[in-house]
């Protein structure tokens, strides 16, 4: 099934007071109505991205980073402002391959494919994040699909120690799934490729402190579980 965008850039207005909207609509449902196009074009970009996953039948899309290191992945599920994209940078720094910072895509035997779009980095909080080619962190995008040996399962904490236990398969399966775009769309079709992700991988889950500070162990950690 196609679906149609539709965008309308507002002309200035030159009548004092008035103020002319850009809208964005997905079909004939409004998307987005904003006075700033950058601002537009973002949610175009997100809303397009989503609902690809959404609708995608030849592959699991689940919010997740994901970085390679030695023929395997590690995966970090979670979405936005869960400090998923500043671990998968300080592991990119550390010398992991890069996969993803926003959506772990799967296949039907549960190997993750490359999808090195720009680390989406923020600064301060008034900020907006930045668009980050991996190259300029001195990183490189994986090429082929890899089996996911890790799965960390984690949130920021400021002044949190590291402090990891082992999550039995279920409960790995359960965050995977409220993770995954389209569980609720198809959970028969996904749940058989999370059960290989989560049987086949080792999950650690616990708060954590500095990216940078964890890094280099979740890399060795990866190591000893091979």
């Amino acid at each position: 099934m196609d679906i149609l965008y539709s965008l309308r850039v507002a002309p200035a207005d030159p009548r004092q007071g008035r103020r002319n909207y850009h809208l964005l609509y997905c079909g004939a449902a409004l998307v987005a109505r904003t006075l700033d196009l950058l601002e537009l074009l973002t949610s175009f970009e997100q809303h397009a991205e989503l609902l690809t996953a959404f609708r995608a039948q030849d592959c699991l899309f689940v919010h997740a980073g994901v970085v390679g290191w030695r023929g395997r992945a590690i995966l970090i599920p979670g979405r936005s402002m869960t400090g998923k994209t500043s671990l998968v940078k300080a592991l990119v720094e550390a010398g992991a391959t890069y996969y993803s910072d926003e959506f772990a895509v799967l296949d039907k035997d549960g190997l993750v494919h490359p999808y090195p779009r720009p680390l989406s980095i923020r600064g301060h909080a008034e900020q907006s994040a930045s668009k980050i080619p991996v190259d300029l962190l001195g990183g490189q995008p994986g090429v082929e699909p890899l089996p996911v040996g890790l799965v960390i399962v984690t949130q920021y904490h400021p002044n949190v120690k590291w402090r990891p236990r082992q999550s039995a398969p279920g409960q790995a399966l359960l965050t995977l799934m409220d993770n995954t775009v389209a569980a609720r769309r198809d959970p028969a079709y996904a749940l058989p490729i999370l059960t290989q992700v989560v049987t086949a991988a080792v999950t650690l889950k616990s708060k954590r402190g500095e990216a940078t500070d964890i890094a280099p162990q979740l890399l060795a950690q990866l190591e000893k579980f091979r």
